[in-house]
């Protein structure tokens, strides 16, 4: 009897405080070691570029896909429409060698619903840009493809190897208008292809992609611009490969505006972070191949993708990076930060036996929010850069000293 009444007093009492707005009811009845803290929602940015609704981004692009264009980059396809455009200009814009000392480029758009009125001129997808584009899991717009052959293995492969949705204008009905040609320019036929940027998301459902994003890489960035450290780096220039003169990249920070600006793609392109990752290459030539001025063969450049180091710049200053390729996604690692946890955990776990002791756990770099250019070189193939501080008078300590590493270490 007395138990019972003792029972009837306790949930009395938890009724009574519950009704006085406080939470002792649930301390009752609840263990607090099984209650699950309430997480605070992500905020709504765009993941490469780090601009928030306030700033034009469209939350809805976050339950859409990326798309990436391979678009052309020799001298006759410059300036490339859309590049520079004011209001669409590509949210990333990565650089890499595909053959011959030749690079090409990848745009990436994480809206699209937001593309320039043209794009282009549009070129052939290779090997390593479809898996540049797999880092984004991105719907892959091309016009032609490198097929396989011998010791070769082309796009067409990979497509179906990694099971890529990809629009490819050689094989596409294109009942939605996607592709034509711009023919003002008085070059070859080559430099003419251009894609609709406005017909992009009718395009993808007259050839039914997947629409509904998988994990893909979200760049982490900084509330607002900040250095990247105390080194400067004010002048770089990034050379993709000795065999040709006309593929090296310079980049000048203007104090004014906080950008790099380049005219090697002769328009007036800025960019807010600079990223120059190294990777180890090979070349590998098909044989007996009809090409451009019946060439009897092609030497390729394929990217190992395995990992290295690399440098992030904004800001007029640069930082020390690894990259890695984590769950399929790319994951960028700040060097110092790493480096300094990890001589906290080294310090916390003297003495301690091996399974009390701490992880430290790699600090992911972190961009100024704004554009992003990626050059993706390889030293081994003669790929280089150099980083000229201008109060310093000279070039950094470790330019181009950087060699590409597939280790990921």
């Amino acid at each position: 009897m007395k138990k019972n009444i003792l029972t009837i007093f306790v949930v009395l009492a938890c009724v009574i405080t519950a009704g006085a707005g406080t939470v002792l009811m649930t301390a009752c009845f609840d263990n607090p070691s099984k209650q699950k803290p309430v997480s605070e929602p992500e905020p709504i940015i765009n993941p490469l570029t780090g601009a928030t609704e306030e700033e034009g981004f469209d939350a809805d692009a976050l339950n859409r896909r990326v798309v990436a264009f391979v678009v052309e980059n020799t001298p006759d396809a410059r300036p490339q429409w859309g590049m520079d455009d004011p209001d669409c200009s590509p949210d990333i814009i990565l650089e890499g060698e595909v053959e011959g000392g030749i690079t090409r480029t990848l745009w990436l758009y994480a809206d699209m619903n937001k593309l320039p009125e043209q794009i282009g001129p549009m070129r052939s997808a290779r090997p390593p840009f479809i898996r540049f584009s797999e880092f984004w899991d991105a719907i892959f717009i091309h016009w032609g493809q490198s097929h396989s052959k011998g010791e070769y293995v082309g796009a067409n492969e990979v497509f179906k190897t990694d099971i890529v949705d990809h629009i490819n204008q050689m094989h596409f009905e294109d009942k939605s208008g996607l592709y034509g040609r711009d023919r003002s320019r008085g070059v070859s036929s080559e430099h003419t292809g251009i894609v609709h940027g406005d017909r992009v998301p009718a395009a993808i459902d007259e050839y039914g992609c997947r629409k509904k994003p998988k994990e893909y890489t979200r760049l982490e960035f900084n509330e607002k611009a900040e250095p990247m450290s105390d080194k400067r780096a004010d002048e770089i220039s990034v050379n993709f490969s000795t065999r040709t003169d006309w593929e090296t990249k310079k980049w000048t920070y203007d104090p004014e505006d906080g950008l790099y600006h380049t005219d090697n793609f002769k328009n007036k392109l800025t960019r807010e972070n600079l990223l120059i990752l190294n990777d180890k290459t090979e070349y590998i030539t098909k044989e007996n191949y009809e090409g451009p001025g019946g060439a009897s063969s092609v030497t390729y450049c394929d990217y190992a993708l395995g990992g290295g180091t690399g440098k992030l710049i904004s800001e007029g200053t640069v930082k020390d990076i690894q990259w890695k390729k984590k769950g399929g996604r790319l994951l960028l690692i700040d060097t110092a930060a790493t480096e300094a946890e990890q001589a906290k955990a080294d310090a916390e776990n003297e003495g301690k036996d091996p399974e009390d002791q701490v992880k430290a756990r790699p600090v992911v770099a972190k961009l100024n929010p704004g554009k992003t250019w990626i050059g993706w070189i390889s030293s081994n193939n003669g790929g280089n850069f150099e980083i000229i501080a201008h109060d310093q008078g000279e070039s950094s300590d470790d330019a181009g000293s950087d060699s590409g590493d597939s280790s990921g270490e």
